[in-house]
Protein backbone atom coordinates (compact mmCIF):
# COMPACT_ATOMS: atom_id res chain seq x y z
CA UNK A 1 0.00 0.00 0.00
CA UNK A 2 2.84 2.34 0.39
CA UNK A 3 4.03 2.42 -3.14
CA UNK A 4 1.30 4.65 -4.43
CA UNK A 5 -1.30 7.38 -2.75
CA UNK A 6 -4.81 7.29 -3.24
CA UNK A 7 -6.86 10.20 -3.87
CA UNK A 8 -10.52 10.36 -3.14
CA UNK A 9 -12.77 11.98 -5.89
CA UNK A 10 -16.63 11.33 -6.78
CA UNK A 11 -17.81 10.05 -9.96
CA UNK A 12 -19.46 12.44 -12.07
CA UNK A 13 -22.52 11.25 -14.72
CA UNK A 14 -23.31 7.75 -16.25
CA UNK A 15 -22.14 5.57 -13.92
CA UNK A 16 -22.30 2.70 -16.46
CA UNK A 17 -20.87 2.75 -19.68
CA UNK A 18 -20.51 0.67 -22.74
CA UNK A 19 -16.82 -0.18 -23.41
CA UNK A 20 -15.32 1.38 -26.62
CA UNK A 21 -12.33 -0.08 -27.41
CA UNK A 22 -10.92 -4.49 -28.38
CA UNK A 23 -13.01 -6.99 -27.86
CA UNK A 24 -15.14 -6.07 -24.98
CA UNK A 25 -16.77 -2.88 -27.61
CA UNK A 26 -20.32 -2.54 -26.62
CA UNK A 27 -19.74 -4.18 -23.42
CA UNK A 28 -21.38 -2.99 -19.92
CA UNK A 29 -18.20 -2.07 -18.22
CA UNK A 30 -17.51 0.06 -14.76
CA UNK A 31 -14.34 1.17 -13.14
CA UNK A 32 -13.70 1.45 -9.39
CA UNK A 33 -10.68 3.59 -9.84
CA UNK A 34 -8.64 5.23 -12.76
CA UNK A 35 -5.34 4.26 -12.30
CA UNK A 36 -4.32 1.05 -10.86
CA UNK A 37 -1.64 0.74 -8.04
CA UNK A 38 -0.23 -1.98 -9.31
CA UNK A 39 1.71 -0.04 -12.62
CA UNK A 40 2.68 -3.40 -14.30
CA UNK A 41 5.41 -1.98 -16.93
CA UNK A 42 3.44 -3.15 -20.09
CA UNK A 43 -0.40 -1.92 -18.99
CA UNK A 44 -2.07 -0.06 -21.55
CA UNK A 45 -4.40 1.44 -19.61
CA UNK A 46 -1.27 3.73 -17.97
CA UNK A 47 -1.29 4.89 -21.22
CA UNK A 48 -4.66 6.81 -21.00
CA UNK A 49 -4.48 10.56 -22.05
CA UNK A 50 -6.56 10.85 -18.47
CA UNK A 51 -4.54 8.53 -16.79
CA UNK A 52 -2.81 9.41 -13.63
CA UNK A 53 1.01 9.58 -13.09
CA UNK A 54 2.25 6.50 -11.87
CA UNK A 55 1.92 6.10 -7.88
CA UNK A 56 -1.41 8.14 -7.81
CA UNK A 57 -4.79 6.48 -7.81
CA UNK A 58 -8.34 8.01 -8.07
CA UNK A 59 -11.23 6.03 -6.19
CA UNK A 60 -14.40 6.85 -6.52
CA UNK A 61 -16.44 6.58 -3.35
CA UNK A 62 -19.67 7.62 -4.34
CA UNK A 63 -19.70 4.51 -6.72
CA UNK A 64 -22.14 2.26 -4.43
CA UNK A 65 -24.59 5.02 -3.98
CA UNK A 66 -24.73 6.18 -7.96
CA UNK A 67 -24.78 2.36 -9.09
CA UNK A 68 -27.89 1.41 -6.94
CA UNK A 69 -29.41 5.09 -7.75
CA UNK A 70 -29.00 3.99 -11.38
CA UNK A 71 -30.53 0.42 -11.27
CA UNK A 72 -33.45 1.03 -8.76
CA UNK A 73 -34.43 3.48 -11.17
CA UNK A 74 -34.74 1.11 -13.61
CA UNK A 75 -37.42 -1.82 -14.34
CA UNK A 76 -35.54 -5.00 -13.45
CA UNK A 77 -36.29 -6.15 -17.46
CA UNK A 78 -33.96 -4.13 -18.97
CA UNK A 79 -30.91 -4.25 -16.12
CA UNK A 80 -27.83 -5.12 -18.16
CA UNK A 81 -27.73 -9.19 -17.25
CA UNK A 82 -23.88 -8.67 -16.76
CA UNK A 83 -21.10 -5.84 -15.65
CA UNK A 84 -17.17 -6.18 -16.31
CA UNK A 85 -15.31 -4.54 -13.68
CA UNK A 86 -12.25 -2.69 -13.40
CA UNK A 87 -10.86 -2.83 -17.71
CA UNK A 88 -8.50 0.25 -16.88
CA UNK A 89 -7.92 -1.06 -13.10
CA UNK A 90 -7.71 -4.42 -10.93
CA UNK A 91 -10.46 -4.98 -8.75
CA UNK A 92 -8.31 -5.86 -5.74
CA UNK A 93 -5.94 -3.42 -5.52
CA UNK A 94 -4.57 -4.27 -1.48
CA UNK A 95 -5.71 -0.27 -0.47
CA UNK A 96 -8.91 -1.00 2.46
CA UNK A 97 -10.66 1.98 1.18
CA UNK A 98 -10.24 0.67 -2.82
CA UNK A 99 -11.66 -2.96 -1.44
CA UNK A 100 -14.03 -1.65 0.23
CA UNK A 101 -15.50 0.37 -2.50
CA UNK A 102 -15.59 -2.63 -4.77
CA UNK A 103 -17.07 -4.82 -2.58
CA UNK A 104 -19.74 -2.79 -2.56
CA UNK A 105 -19.86 -2.47 -5.93
CA UNK A 106 -19.98 -6.14 -6.37
CA UNK A 107 -22.88 -6.64 -3.84
CA UNK A 108 -25.19 -3.90 -5.33
CA UNK A 109 -25.09 -6.08 -8.53
CA UNK A 110 -24.74 -9.51 -7.39
CA UNK A 111 -27.84 -8.71 -4.87
CA UNK A 112 -29.64 -7.53 -8.04
CA UNK A 113 -29.32 -11.03 -9.90
CA UNK A 114 -26.69 -8.98 -12.16
CA UNK A 115 -23.28 -10.99 -12.91
CA UNK A 116 -19.77 -9.69 -12.71
CA UNK A 117 -16.65 -10.45 -14.70
CA UNK A 118 -13.39 -9.74 -13.64
CA UNK A 119 -9.39 -10.22 -14.18
CA UNK A 120 -7.16 -9.89 -11.71
CA UNK A 121 -3.76 -9.83 -10.66
CA UNK A 122 -3.96 -9.53 -7.34
CA UNK A 123 -5.15 -11.69 -4.00
CA UNK A 124 -8.30 -11.50 -3.65
CA UNK A 125 -9.32 -11.04 0.05
CA UNK A 126 -11.50 -13.88 2.23
CA UNK A 127 -14.43 -11.69 2.65
CA UNK A 128 -15.22 -11.38 -1.21
CA UNK A 129 -14.72 -15.22 -1.21
CA UNK A 130 -17.82 -15.42 0.73
CA UNK A 131 -19.60 -13.13 -0.99
CA UNK A 132 -18.53 -15.21 -4.34
CA UNK A 133 -19.82 -18.17 -2.67
CA UNK A 134 -23.38 -16.92 -2.02
CA UNK A 135 -23.63 -15.75 -6.21
CA UNK A 136 -21.25 -18.57 -7.35
CA UNK A 137 -23.40 -18.62 -10.78
CA UNK A 138 -23.51 -14.78 -11.26
CA UNK A 139 -19.47 -14.55 -11.34
CA UNK A 140 -16.75 -15.10 -14.28
CA UNK A 141 -13.27 -14.59 -13.08
CA UNK A 142 -10.10 -14.45 -14.55
CA UNK A 143 -6.66 -14.70 -12.95
CA UNK A 144 -4.08 -12.90 -14.75
CA UNK A 145 -0.78 -15.04 -14.63
CA UNK A 146 1.71 -14.95 -17.57
CA UNK A 147 4.69 -16.76 -15.65
CA UNK A 148 5.52 -18.55 -12.22
CA UNK A 149 8.81 -16.83 -11.75
CA UNK A 150 9.30 -14.43 -9.15
CA UNK A 151 12.45 -12.78 -11.31
CA UNK A 152 8.98 -12.12 -13.89
CA UNK A 153 7.11 -10.85 -11.15
CA UNK A 154 9.87 -8.24 -9.19
CA UNK A 155 10.50 -7.42 -12.50
CA UNK A 156 7.21 -6.59 -15.07
CA UNK A 157 4.83 -6.56 -12.04
CA UNK A 158 6.08 -5.63 -8.96
CA UNK A 159 3.21 -3.88 -7.30
CA UNK A 160 0.65 -7.31 -8.20
CA UNK A 161 -0.01 -10.26 -6.03
CA UNK A 162 2.94 -12.74 -5.80
CA UNK A 163 2.78 -16.07 -8.60
CA UNK A 164 1.77 -17.94 -5.71
CA UNK A 165 -0.54 -16.26 -4.46
CA UNK A 166 -2.45 -15.83 -7.54
CA UNK A 167 -2.45 -19.81 -7.63
CA UNK A 168 -4.23 -19.58 -4.37
CA UNK A 169 -6.98 -17.82 -5.94
CA UNK A 170 -7.91 -20.19 -8.26
CA UNK A 171 -7.81 -22.87 -5.74
CA UNK A 172 -10.50 -20.97 -3.22
CA UNK A 173 -11.95 -19.57 -6.14
CA UNK A 174 -12.73 -23.19 -7.04
CA UNK A 175 -14.08 -23.90 -3.76
CA UNK A 176 -16.13 -21.41 -3.59
CA UNK A 177 -18.29 -22.70 -6.93
CA UNK A 178 -16.39 -20.50 -8.95
CA UNK A 179 -14.67 -22.15 -12.09
CA UNK A 180 -11.84 -19.54 -12.97
CA UNK A 181 -10.22 -19.09 -16.25
CA UNK A 182 -6.38 -18.38 -16.40
CA UNK A 183 -5.33 -15.48 -18.90
CA UNK A 184 -1.46 -15.51 -19.78
CA UNK A 185 -1.17 -11.91 -21.20
CA UNK A 186 1.26 -10.68 -22.02
CA UNK A 187 3.66 -13.84 -23.21
CA UNK A 188 6.83 -12.43 -23.53
CA UNK A 189 8.85 -14.17 -26.48
CA UNK A 190 11.73 -15.48 -24.96
CA UNK A 191 10.94 -14.48 -21.54
CA UNK A 192 8.00 -16.35 -20.41
CA UNK A 193 7.43 -18.49 -23.42
CA UNK A 194 10.17 -21.06 -22.97
CA UNK A 195 9.36 -24.77 -22.67
CA UNK A 196 10.43 -24.79 -19.05
CA UNK A 197 8.43 -21.95 -17.99
CA UNK A 198 5.73 -23.26 -19.60
CA UNK A 199 5.82 -26.33 -19.14
CA UNK A 200 6.06 -25.16 -14.82
CA UNK A 201 3.14 -23.22 -15.95
CA UNK A 202 0.49 -25.86 -17.04
CA UNK A 203 2.25 -29.19 -14.47
CA UNK A 204 0.60 -26.19 -11.61
CA UNK A 205 -2.35 -25.26 -13.32
CA UNK A 206 -3.48 -28.79 -14.25
CA UNK A 207 -3.34 -29.85 -10.42
CA UNK A 208 -5.49 -27.00 -10.07
CA UNK A 209 -7.82 -28.56 -12.14
CA UNK A 210 -7.69 -25.83 -14.41
CA UNK A 211 -9.88 -26.23 -17.81
CA UNK A 212 -9.08 -23.16 -19.90
CA UNK A 213 -6.60 -20.41 -20.81
CA UNK A 214 -6.35 -17.89 -22.80
CA UNK A 215 -3.05 -16.47 -24.71
CA UNK A 216 -1.98 -13.55 -26.11
CA UNK A 217 1.59 -11.89 -27.12
CA UNK A 218 3.24 -8.79 -26.44
CA UNK A 219 2.02 -5.60 -28.25
CA UNK A 220 2.96 -2.89 -27.53
CA UNK A 221 1.65 1.62 -27.87
CA UNK A 222 4.00 4.58 -27.52
CA UNK A 223 3.32 5.11 -24.16
CA UNK A 224 3.94 1.31 -23.13
CA UNK A 225 6.99 1.57 -24.96
CA UNK A 226 8.24 4.71 -23.15
CA UNK A 227 7.25 2.98 -20.01
CA UNK A 228 9.12 0.23 -20.87
CA UNK A 229 12.15 2.16 -21.49
CA UNK A 230 12.19 3.98 -18.13
CA UNK A 231 11.42 0.93 -16.07
CA UNK A 232 13.01 -2.51 -17.42
CA UNK A 233 16.54 -3.23 -16.50
CA UNK A 234 18.54 -2.72 -19.84
CA UNK A 235 18.96 -6.40 -20.68
CA UNK A 236 15.26 -6.93 -20.76
CA UNK A 237 14.63 -3.23 -22.67
CA UNK A 238 17.04 -4.23 -25.35
CA UNK A 239 15.45 -7.70 -25.72
CA UNK A 240 11.92 -6.13 -26.39
CA UNK A 241 13.19 -3.18 -28.38
CA UNK A 242 14.61 -6.01 -30.47
CA UNK A 243 11.17 -7.78 -30.88
CA UNK A 244 9.58 -4.71 -32.35
CA UNK A 245 12.63 -3.68 -34.34
CA UNK A 246 10.76 -2.95 -38.39
CA UNK A 247 7.39 -3.72 -37.37
CA UNK A 248 5.25 -1.42 -38.71
CA UNK A 249 2.64 0.47 -36.30
CA UNK A 250 -0.78 -0.44 -37.25
CA UNK A 251 -4.19 -0.21 -35.44
CA UNK A 252 -5.53 -2.74 -33.46
CA UNK A 253 -9.05 -2.75 -33.08
CA UNK A 254 -9.91 0.75 -31.30
CA UNK A 255 -6.52 1.12 -30.38
CA UNK A 256 -3.74 3.88 -31.30
CA UNK A 257 -0.66 2.76 -32.98
CA UNK A 258 0.45 -0.19 -32.13
CA UNK A 259 3.15 -2.94 -32.40
CA UNK A 260 2.69 -6.54 -32.83
CA UNK A 261 5.44 -9.43 -32.31
CA UNK A 262 6.47 -10.69 -36.29
CA UNK A 263 3.16 -13.10 -37.42
CA UNK A 264 5.78 -16.06 -38.12
CA UNK A 265 6.94 -15.67 -34.16
CA UNK A 266 3.21 -15.21 -32.86
CA UNK A 267 2.21 -18.33 -34.88
CA UNK A 268 5.06 -20.61 -33.26
CA UNK A 269 4.97 -19.46 -30.39
CA UNK A 270 0.99 -20.12 -29.63
CA UNK A 271 1.04 -23.38 -31.63
CA UNK A 272 4.15 -24.82 -29.14
CA UNK A 273 2.27 -23.63 -26.08
CA UNK A 274 -0.76 -25.24 -27.45
CA UNK A 275 0.75 -28.35 -27.93
CA UNK A 276 2.07 -28.55 -24.94
CA UNK A 277 -1.20 -27.21 -22.83
CA UNK A 278 -2.61 -30.53 -25.14
CA UNK A 279 -0.55 -32.59 -23.00
CA UNK A 280 -2.04 -31.43 -19.83
CA UNK A 281 -5.78 -31.84 -20.82
CA UNK A 282 -5.90 -27.82 -20.83
CA UNK A 283 -7.78 -25.73 -23.71
CA UNK A 284 -6.43 -22.65 -24.91
CA UNK A 285 -7.58 -20.11 -27.18
CA UNK A 286 -6.39 -16.94 -29.14
CA UNK A 287 -7.47 -13.37 -27.55
CA UNK A 288 -8.99 -12.01 -31.35
CA UNK A 289 -8.59 -8.75 -30.58
CA UNK A 290 -4.73 -8.35 -30.10
CA UNK A 291 -4.43 -10.99 -33.25
CA UNK A 292 -6.50 -9.04 -35.89
CA UNK A 293 -4.13 -11.35 -38.57
CA UNK A 294 -4.16 -14.74 -37.14
CA UNK A 295 -7.66 -16.83 -37.99
CA UNK A 296 -9.67 -18.99 -35.67
CA UNK A 297 -9.02 -16.54 -32.75
CA UNK A 298 -11.77 -15.97 -29.78
CA UNK A 299 -13.14 -12.57 -28.91
CA UNK A 300 -12.85 -12.42 -25.04
CA UNK A 301 -16.03 -11.02 -24.70
CA UNK A 302 -18.01 -13.71 -26.40
CA UNK A 303 -16.56 -16.10 -23.69
CA UNK A 304 -17.90 -13.83 -21.04
CA UNK A 305 -20.94 -12.86 -23.00
CA UNK A 306 -22.00 -16.85 -23.16
CA UNK A 307 -20.61 -17.47 -19.71
CA UNK A 308 -24.17 -15.66 -18.50
CA UNK A 309 -26.31 -15.88 -21.50
CA UNK A 310 -25.70 -18.72 -24.10
CA UNK A 311 -26.95 -17.00 -27.27
CA UNK A 312 -24.51 -13.63 -25.94
CA UNK A 313 -27.05 -11.24 -27.47
CA UNK A 314 -27.76 -8.11 -25.80
CA UNK A 315 -31.81 -7.03 -25.37
CA UNK A 316 -32.57 -4.27 -27.93
CA UNK A 317 -34.15 -2.12 -24.81
CA UNK A 318 -30.75 -2.68 -23.46
CA UNK A 319 -28.55 -1.37 -26.06
CA UNK A 320 -28.97 2.61 -24.85
CA UNK A 321 -30.02 2.28 -21.70
CA UNK A 322 -26.66 3.62 -20.57
CA UNK A 323 -25.00 5.31 -23.76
Amino acid sequence: MDSYQVLYKERKGQVLRKAKFGCLTGTYALNVTMGCGFSCVYCYARGYTNAPPKGKVYLFTNLPYLLTKTLDGIHRRVRPDYVVLNTASDCFQDHPDILNITYQVMEVLLSRGIGISFLTKGYIPDRFMGLFKRYCHHIMAQVGLVSLSEKYWKTFEPGAARPQERLENISRLKDMGVIPQVRMDPIIPFITDTEKDIDEMFKRLRSLDVKSVSLSYLHLRPAIMDHLKRELPSIYKKLVESLFQGQKWTHVGTSTKTKLVPLGLRKKGYQRIKSMADRYGISTFICACKNPDLKGSICISGQIASHFRPKGALRDEQLSLFC
